[in-house]
């Protein structure tokens, strides 16, 4: 028997693509890149591999910028000091390979280009470079080892290096078959960047690489050509009518049509290759984007700058992987199997590798942490947002199983990968029981929060004493609710009626008792008055009697006193009578308002916890506010946030491997401990959340005014309705004067004595009164005019 619980059906998506790294090289070392060249250019997406000068003091701070946004898996050590490796890996968070040992690690699931190539037909092989040819080469067009069986081949003419990139005809250019971003944030369509190099080229080759690695794959049109110099360029027949021709075919959505980049051409080269080219220097202001509909085609003369960088218009957020959507039947307490087709066509030719990246509803509000990884599937990990899987070889139907674990066992899974033990602290097995009767975000509404805690009995001084040997005893681990309830018998609950509860707004009072007793937290009763002993005590609605006995003397009591009417009381039943008298009412307010303002949320509302040193520590609220792991202290009472609670709160989080920390307290929460409670939380590197009676117990919103306009509108409102009731002919009665008269003032109750009069109106006037009706309407009309004129010329 399957002993899963069917949760129902959930979209998700999925989206395929290779591993991929990023190349550490030593600072200035064209082996180096030449070897990463070779390298990236043998890989599905290897034109998207930055390659990086890693220095003893790390890497610049373009370099750590590339490899950040590149979102790659791994590093890889080509020839850069071991130990600056690891320093900069570390810093990165990515592991770091050598280069030698590239097979071994995550990075090997990928494959050649050739597996993903869709056209393979070997009379039109792409461009490639040698492996010991010029720099620049190697850069624009990528590279294949002497002796290896790759589609593409290897060129000597300089002028083909420039024109096979006008036509994306390169070996490099291949690496990027079926891959790109599922979503990206792009500038829209840019000018041409054309990279220009002079003498050996290393910079500018590095520089054009890691460009281009950045670059959009397919969201957006942005050329880039590598070429040398002028002194080389103008030798290349019909080169400069080719340029203008790409030039010409593109829609106007941008300025200039080309951008002059170059870290070894001085301005005077730059400007001779502009002109080989018949490009003409421009100052008007740069602008990229996308224009609907598409603007007509450029047309020359064709214009460039010299001052523009292109690393603005890639260094932008993107996620890549070619992407399909799927359903998923979700189950409980056990797998569910995702199936689906991959969108990716392998061609068949030898064990190609993928990363499979899913996302979707089930695996909304859980933390990226590895152990929650794991609770999915063993072989699972987090990466840009996704949980991740590798697959080698990558079949065209996938078919794998995965757990969705629900917030509750999460959260216990967080706190195992803390702690040694952890378990509800008394408060919050309370809390919890609590919770579980009833759905604690009615806390929220207004004046129920308050009616409970003025319907709370207030704790004796015995229990307090009896609490203070038992932590003199050194019995920390004391049951304070057994506890609570021997000691909450010896005394009467407290109750009392609406009109008694303070700091509640008088129409909120009703509401919010009746609320509770909703919830199951209180009951109604009476209040039986002794004449005899004048005790007075509660009696539940259902246990009333026409002749209430006294539970003190026995003897028979009554229901009211000096006349005046029953009214209704209302008392906590004992066991939230219990839990409020713990304080766990506020944590219960505090988790409601997390959980309204993020439902993907589930909290514990009181936990001790025991770390591997020994040491215990008691936390108010912990668990999971939609992806995020918080923990905080609630107070009742602000002025209990010392320099010491702080610290010991914000240290508490971090322990617990928190992201955020939160503060909360029923009283406001002045600037200066909420500044305390910052700094702390940015030295521990956590999120800082406050929550206090702004928050929390926002005061009842009060409507505006009524100004002169509302009055003259009510008026006239009024006037035309009781106008339509007369001409149908009928007699109108009171309660349809009441009726009239409150849906023109906007839903206020009208005073009595206003109904009266106007019905007496009405019929002292008798057939007469809608002609008089009427009359009244135009005079509203004309005031109401006259009075927006007025109200025009002072504004």
């Amino acid at each position: 028997m399957d002993s899963r619980r069917y949760l129902g059906q959930a979209g998700m998506e999925a989206a395929v693509l290779p591993s991929r790294a990023a190349y550490l090289i030593a600072g200035g070392s064209a082996a180096g890149f030449r070897t990463a060249v070779t390298q990236a250019s043998s890989r599905w997406g290897g034109m998207t591999e930055p390659i990086v000068e890693a220095h003893v003091s790390g890497l610049s701070q373009l370099h750590e910028q590339t490899v950040r946004i590149a979102k790659v898996e791994a590093l890889v050590n080509i020839d850069a000091d071991p130990f600056a490796a690891e320093e900069i890996a570390e810093g990165l968070g990515l592991p770091v390979v050598p280069f030698a040992d590239m097979w071994k690690y995550g990075v090997v699931f990928t494959c050649s280009p050739a597996e993903v190539r869709e056209f393979t037909d070997p009379a039109y092989a792409p461009i490639a470079a040698s492996p010991t040819g010029p720099l620049w080469q190697l850069a624009a067009v990528g590279c294949v080892e002497p002796g290896l069986r790759e589609h593409a081949r290897i060129s000597e003419r300089e002028d083909e290096f420039g024109r096979c990139q006008l036509r994306d005809d390169t070996r490099i250019q291949d690496t990027v078959a079926q891959f790109g971003e599922y979503a990206s944030t792009t500038p829209g369509h840019t000018s041409l960047v054309l990279w220009v190099v002079e003498g050996e080229g290393f910079a500018d080759s590095l520089g054009f690489w890691n460009t281009r690695a950045l670059r959009p794959v397919d969201t957006i049109d942005m050329p880039m050509l590598l070429l040398p110099g002028a002194g080389a360029v103008k030798h290349w027949l019909n080169f400069p009518e080719q340029v203008a021709h790409l030039l010409g075919s593109r829609p106007g959505h941008f300025a200039p049509d080309v951008a002059l980049v170059s870290r070894s051409a001085s301005p005077d080269q730059l400007l001779e290759i502009a002109s080989v080219l018949g490009l003409e220097p421009t100052e008007d202001e740069p602008r990229a984007g996308a224009r609907i509909p598409a603007p007509p085609a450029r047309t020359a003369p064709f214009t460039f700058r010299t001052d523009l960088d292109p690393t603005a218009w890639v260094t932008l957020e993107r996620h890549y992987g070619v992407p399909t959507s799927f359903d998923v039947q979700v189950f409980a307490e056990g797998p569910s199997t995702l199936r689906f087709a991959q969108p990716v066509r392998f061609n068949g030719r030898g064990r190609a590798g993928a990363l499979v990246r899913v996302w979707g509803e089930p695996l909304l509000g859980l933390p990226a942490r590895p152990s929650i990884a794991e609770l999915v599937h063993p072989d699972a990990r987090w990466r840009d947002g996704k949980l991740q899987l590798a697959f080698q070889p990558m079949p065209h139907q996938l078919a794998f199983r995965m757990t969705f674990p629900l917030l509750p066992q999460a959260t216990e899974r967080l706190l195992d990968d803390v702690a040694t033990g952890h378990q509800l602290s008394s408060a919050g097995r309370l809390g919890t029981a609590l919770a579980e009767r009833a759905d604690s975000s009615a806390l929220l509404d207004p004046g129920v929060y308050e009616a409970a805690i003025a319907l709370t009995t207030p704790r004796s001084k015995e229990l307090l004493k009896r609490l203070k040997e038992l932590r003199a005893d050194g019995d920390p681990d004391a049951d304070l609710a057994e506890l609570a309830a021997t000691w909450g018998g010896r005394s009467e609950r407290r109750y009392l009626p609406a009109d008694k509860l303070p700091n509640i707004r008088a129409e909120d009072r009703a509401a919010a008792l009746e609320q509770l007793c909703v919830l199951g937290w209180a009951e109604r009763g009476l209040e039986s008055i002794c004449p005899s002993c004048t005790s007075r005590s509660f009696v539940p609605l259902d246990q009333t009697s026409s002749s209430p006995q006294c539970p003190g003397c026995g003897a028979v009591s009554t229901y009211q006193s000096g006349g005046a009417p029953t009214a209704v009381h209302y008392r906590l039943d004992s066991f939230t009578d219990r839990a409020s008298d713990n304080g766990l009412l506020p944590h219960l307010l505090v988790i409601a308002e997390l959980c309204r303002r993020k439902p993907r949320s589930h909290f514990l509302p009181g936990t001790d916890v025991t770390f591997e040193d020994g040491t215990q520590e008691e936390v108010d609220i912990f668990g999971i506010w939609d992806g995020k792991v918080l923990s905080g202290e609630v107070k009742t009472s602000a002025s209990e946030f010392n320099e010491a609670q702080l610290r010991r709160d914000v240290a508490l989080s971090q322990r617990l491997g928190a992201d955020v920390h939160l503060l909360a307290s029923i009283t406001p929460v002045d600037e200066a401990v909420r500044n305390a409670a910052r700094e702390l939380c940015d030295a521990a590197g956590l999120e800082l959340e406050v929550l206090d009676q702004a928050d929390l117990r926002p005061a009842a919103h009060k409507p505006a005014p009524a100004t002169a306009a509302d009055g003259l509108g009510w008026l006239r409102t009024a006037t035309a309705d009781l106008t339509e009731l007369i001409e149908k002919g009928k007699p109108v009665s009171h309660g349809q004067v009441a009726r009239v008269l409150k849906t023109a003032s906007g839903g206020a109750a009208p005073v009595p004595g206003h109904i009266a009069a106007v019905s007496w109106a009405l019929t002292e006037y008798g057939d007469d009164a809608a002609d008089l009706l009427v009359r009244v309407l135009g005079v509203l009309d004309a005031a109401i005019h006259k009075h927006s004129a007025a109200g025009r010329k002072t504004g």
